[in-house]
């Protein structure tokens, strides 16, 4: 991977083919220039258990070339598949990846709230709820969220997709809100990945309304019983990455570096979507408050609580499907 000039590399992201069901064994190497000396500043194995973006922590080096090198794999070849490469500097994003056209062209996502529009240039998008106050019938918060259209959904075992971004949060004390999710049509949501400063056992913090965020997945499995594992804890301004694999019906979602996976409940029309939305709760007792879909109650109930900010900013943007 060449850039068009030197710059600080600090980590190297790169996403496997059929890296949900082999590993690879690799070196990273960098140089300043585009000849010299190549410096190693990585080793390792992928996890095996996704083919979306996994995050490499590497020597920090100013680099304009970086190369990854293979060793083996796991099918017992010293080749490797690889879908794709970022690279991310001091500011902790990677900053040339641009968003896919898939998403912002119409053509197979739709979009939930387009005042703001969430693309702020070609790399960024900014979802803000509070301000879009998209509704749904029956929803459970204001949305500000790109979806798969209706037109394009498919049974999630005939469903091959992967997403990976970079979140970078700004949240009131006691928010709480769905970044990505994965909605059947005739059953409940089959994935959601939460952000939430309540009162929930089981994770980091639990702790309701002190500034700590839990970030924690949901999967929904075959029996229709959800399981839930908690990624890791953040303070507003603080970011975090993300990966989400569908391969016809085993979901796989990483983030930061933790991972859960598992076979789940089919559905005939099951849609994707990502962005920021928006929880209506009290983060003490984790009711909601309001009423479902209606937008005045809810905002009663963010005023109450001193809900003021809610901003998911998101780049290094990857997505692809089989749609």
């Amino acid at each position: 991977m060449q850039l068009d000039e030197a710059k600080e590399v600090k980590e190297v992201g790169i996403a496997w083919g059929q890296g949900d069901s082999r590993t690879h064994t690799f070196e990273i190497y960098a140089r300043p220039g585009t000849s010299g000396t190549w410096t190693k500043i990585h080793d390792a194995v992928s996890s095996g258990n996704t083919t979306g973006i996994e995050m490499y922590d590497v020597t920090d080096i100013n680099a304009r070339q970086v190369r990854v090198k293979a060793q083996s794999n796991s099918a017992g070849s010293n080749w490797m598949n690889i879908t794709e490469v970022k690279l991310y500097g001091a500011d902790g994003t990677g900053g040339t990846t641009d968003i896919p056209a898939i998403i912002t062209d119409g053509s197979l996502f739709d979009l939930e709230g387009s005042n703001p529009h969430p693309l702020v240039n070609s790399s960024t998008l900014e979802f803000v709820p509070l301000e879009t106050k998209y509704t749904t019938s029956g929803g459970g918060g204001w949305r500000h969220e790109y979806k798969i259209k209706s037109s394009k959904r498919k049974s999630i075992y005939d469903t091959n997709e992967s997403f990976a971004a970079t979140y970078k949060m700004d949240l009131s004390n006691g928010a709480k809100t769905i970044v990505a999710q994965t909605h059947g049509s005739t059953i409940s949501t089959l994935m959601k990945v939460f952000v939430a400063d309540s009162s929930e056992s089981g994770f980091g913090d639990s702790v309701a309304n002190n500034g700590i965020f839990d970030v924690y997945v949901r999967l929904r499995g075959t029996d229709g019983k959800e399981v839930k594992k908690s990624l890791c804890t953040i303070e507003s301004g603080d970011s975090f990455d993300i990966s989400y694999t569908n391969n016809y019906g085993t979901m796989t979602v990483t983030g930061c570096g933790n991972t859960l996976s598992m076979q789940v409940e089919d559905d005939d029309a099951s849609y994707f979507k990502f962005g920021n939305y928006m929880q209506s709760q009290d983060p003490y007792t984790r009711e909601e408050c309001g009423t479902r879909g209606d937008s005045d109650s809810w905002a009663e109930c963010f005023e109450q609580f001193g809900i003021t900010t809610s901003k998911a900013t998101v780049t290094n943007v990857s997505y692809s499907s089989n749609h």
